[in-house]
């Protein structure tokens, strides 16, 4: 029996684009999308077997059409970027707000996951993609039958509460060059590693690739950071964070 599309506790797993050429999505290129991903990589071949065999469901996206919908309920949950990007929004004030950009192996929409609740954000593909849809009850096998796949999944939601909580604690800090102070202190004193990308420094401490970009000068300039690449090197972190706590 083909599972149904339509379901409203489908779970879209973005897994490839490979209609160039006519060239089929393949059960191994499927395969190896999922191992991509935290959630999955850690099952056995026969779990993966069960989410890629011939009863699969698969849809495409074409560029711009919305995977995740904002206001309806039982939309796809989960979304895991393989290839390409996806931008994903939400309404306010008539408006959408971007929230952030998706590449190659993030996740989406994992807290509407067993919620009647409807997704308050869209997500629209950006560039054309193929979709593995997953149903809830396929989800709830895995978390009751699986063990890594229950650790795993506890592992992520453990890690966006950690990630959140001290977005959460940026988002209160005021100015970009105290919410970058805070961040650059918690990685010690003398010579540190940037081990966040830009990008994804940007996304926790909530602020513009500029603005960021900007209070990197300005803690540079004022000679609490020597900044080479990810090098760098933080004098004394406690008077920088006493000077831009003023």
């Amino acid at each position: 029996m083909k599972k149904d599309l339509t379901n409203a506790r489908a779970v879209a797993i973005i897994v490839s684009y490979e209609t160039k050429g006519g060239r089929a999505l393949t059960e191994e290129l499927l395969r190896k999308s999922l191992l991509r991903c935290p959630l999955f990589g850690g099952l056995s071949r026969e779990a993966l077997d069960s989410l890629t065999g011939g009863d699969r469901a698969v849809r495409t996206y074409a560029d711009g059409e919305i995977i995740g919908s904002a206001d309806e309920s039982g939309s796809p949950l989960l979304i895991v970027l393989a290839e390409g990007k996806a931008a994903v929004t939400t309404p306010n004030a008539g408006h959408n707000v971007l929230l952030r950009f998706l590449g190659a192996g993030d996740l989406f929409g994992i807290a509407n996951l067993f919620s009647d609740a409807p997704s308050v954000s869209t997500v629209r593909a950006s560039g054309g993609c193929t979709c593995l849809l997953i149903s809830e009850d396929t989800v709830r096998a895995l978390l009751d039958n699986d063990r890594d796949f229950r650790q795993s999944y506890i592992g992520y939601l453990s890690g966006r509460v950690r990630f959140l909580n001290r977005k959460i604690g940026y988002l209160t800090a005021g100015s970009a060059e105290r919410r970058l102070a805070l961040y650059l202190a918690g990685l010690g004193q003398g010579e540190v590693t940037l081990t966040e990308s830009l990008s994804s420094l940007s996304d926790l401490l909530n602020l513009g690739r500029a603005s960021l970009y900007r209070a990197f000068d300005r803690l540079t300039a004022d000679g609490y950071l020597v900044k080479n690449g990810k090098h760098l090197i933080l004098p004394d972190p406690a008077a920088m964070l006493a000077h831009y706590n003023q």
